[in-house]
């Protein structure tokens, strides 16, 4: 999703956690499992989140189940172990489907036997895994609230090495059996970024591209011009759901605020809006607030 301020004490002080649970939760079904890390929530038929509210970037990963199988979009942060929630779920063979190589997308990729990602270069190299300078920040103070579990020690948190059993394309479908989803290449976020269409169940899971909070454009391969592309694409296919599914903050989320992204970056891309600026790991930023989202972008 994001870095944090580079002042991480800014979280302290805002205490970010003091606005959860998020009123969206309020109306979706708590689905119980036995690690308290993680809260599971029931969307709609056979879709179920597990979202990750101790941590700043309130990941969401996301089960989506077939009639053969079931696909994990995504496996959050790997602070707790993700694989064991998915196992109380269901007992359908499941696999992984990354909407992207962000470390917040596949840290616990490596506790599955199947991995699918993007045909990239960026996949290729997120198989090595990350060291524990690129997942401290993760669990650095301000950025956790809740009691880290049993076990994890702080000092020895990376992503270890994964084997990618299949790089899908652009278009490609992905049968659960009876359920497909279909893949839209959304780069702009990051070149490997993707969005799963669910047809069926008129959903569209959306990775980083869209979420409520503060949508980063600025990092190590975002783009905007390309950002603004991947947008157009997405909405050429806006009759075809009904609600997004993104990997932040919130689920199930009203499909219009899409088109408000992109009206949003594309005149904020010819010099219009208003904004606050500031630095995130030294580099210079703009940040412009629509009220549900916000739109974050390096500054010229």
């Amino acid at each position: 999703m994001s870095s944090p301020p580079e002042d991480r004490s800014v979280l302290v002080a805002d205490r970010w956690w003091s606005k959860l649970p998020r009123p969206a939760y309020r109306n979706l079904k708590r689905v119980p499992v036995t690690d308290e890390w993680f809260e599971v929530y029931l969307v709609g038929r056979d879709t179920y989140v597990i979202y990750e509210p101790g941590q700043y970037e309130e990941a969401i990963s996301t089960l989506v189940i077939g009639g053969a199988r079931a696909a994990l979009i995504d496996t959050g942060c790997g602070i707790s172990d993700i694989s064991k929630v998915v196992d109380e779920i269901t007992d359908l063979p499941v696999f992984v489907v990354n909407t992207h190589s962000h470390n917040d997308h596949i840290a616990d990729n490596h506790r599955f036997k199947e991995i699918w990602m993007l045909d990239h270069p960026w996949s290729v190299e997120a198989q090595k895994g990350l060291p524990n300078s690129e997942m401290a920040h993760l669990v650095a103070k301000g950025m956790v609230w809740k009691p880290l579990p049993e076990g994890f020690k702080k000092e020895k948190y990376v992503v270890p090495p994964f084997k990618v059993a299949h790089f899908f394309r652009d278009g490609e479908d992905i049968d659960l059996g009876g359920r497909i989803l279909e893949v839209i290449h959304t780069p702009g976020h990051t070149p490997d970024s993707c969005c799963f269409l669910d047809r069926n169940h008129r959903l569209l899971f959306t990775g980083d591209m869209f979420y409520t909070g503060g949508i980063y454009t600025y990092l190590n391969g975002g783009d905007i011009p390309t950002f603004i592309k991947s947008y157009r694409k997405m909405l050429t296919h806006y009759d075809d759901f009904d609600r997004l599914m993104p990997s932040h903050n919130e689920p199930y989320v009203e499909k219009e605020l899409l088109k408000d992204v992109l009206k949003a970056v594309e005149d904020m891309a010819a010099g219009k809006g208003t904004y606050k600026e500031g630095k995130d790991m030294g580099i210079p930023i703009r940040k412009y607030d629509f009220g549900r989202f916000s739109i974050v972008a390096r500054a010229p």
